[in-house]
């Protein structure tokens, strides 16, 4: 059985007959080969499933929703890299196709991992009525181990849509930050044929950190803006010792994505054993 068939069954309601912390100790150990210590956490895997199981992340609810953390993205004078919202709804019924756009993003407010997005690139084309069906079971989805997505009413938002040209998704570029400063660029490409996954440092240097099963068949490209994403990953990470910032390049500029506080649900997946014994080092040197 693979790692993400693995973890899609103990994230599935069965993983809750098993407890949240027994359910996260065999992803930890599916992955690692070894027993997490969450009593004594030392690499970035075990804090943050340690803060997880602490329910600690329910104090970043304000920024892991969607919608409320642009007030944040604005309070840090970064208004120009949202993407615009078209409308907001608390029912898929209430969405009118036609008063939107012919290009479009669909998702909801509190999802995590990229699930429930729905990308419209031509509206006759679009199955409206399957993404209004998805989103409607993402609304009434509670959150068993990532409780910060559960503390506000989740709503369906309307995007505006990066259009590549193409069918394929725009290239994510997560910016892995500890103490408000970035330590790696984590980049998810390939998305139209189920995503993969490399890291880089800020030079744009290849960095060993992921998994070679994870690693794309192409290189993503360096984008031309990679300084200044690396100015607004160090502004909207300064208040946290942990996060990523999410951020995409489109048209001449940078947009942002969204904060997340425990990826890959604090599993870290794709990333080595070295590369999260790193990081959990500098992350609890300055405590």
């Amino acid at each position: 059985m693979d790692i993400l068939k693995f973890k899609r069954i103990l994230s599935s309601s069965s993983a809750k007959l098993l407890g949240r912390k027994l359910s996260y100790c065999l992803r930890y150990y599916h992955n690692r080969k070894h027993w997490p210590n969450l009593k004594h956490p030392k690499d970035l895997s075990e804090i943050l499933i340690s803060r997880i199981l602490s329910n600690e992340f329910e104090k970043y609810a304000l920024y892991a929703d969607k919608i409320k953390v642009r007030e944040y993205v604005k309070e840090k004078g970064l208004q120009n890299h949202l993407l615009h919202h078209y409308g907001y709804w608390d029912d898929a019924a209430k969405i009118d196709l036609d008063a939107l756009p012919e290009q479009f993003v669909l998702k909801t407010s509190n999802g995590a991992g990229g699930k429930n997005i729905f990308l419209c690139r031509d509206k006759k084309t679009f199955d409206f009525e399957y993404a209004c069906q998805q989103l409607s079971i993402a609304l009434r989805k509670k959150y068993e181990y990532e409780k910060q997505y559960n503390v506000y009413k989740p709503y369906i938002i309307c995007e505006e849509l990066i259009d590549t040209g193409s069918n394929a998704w725009p290239t994510d570029y997560k910016f892995t930050c500890i103490h408000g400063q970035p330590v790696d660029i984590f980049i998810g490409t390939e998305r139209e044929h189920g995503v993969k996954f490399c890291t880089r440092n800020l030079d744009w240097s290849i960095l060993d950190n992921t998994k070679s099963s994870f690693l794309p068949d192409a290189d993503p490209p360096k984008p031309k803006h990679l300084n200044d994403m690396i100015e607004i990953a160090k502004i909207l990470s300064a208040d946290f010792d942990f996060v990523r910032v999410d951020l995409y390049e489109h048209n001449d500029k940078v947009y942002f994505g969204e904060l997340t506080f425990s990826p890959w649900g604090g599993i870290m997946y794709s990333y080595t054993d070295d590369a999260i014994k790193e990081y959990g080092r500098l992350l609890l040197e300055k405590y």
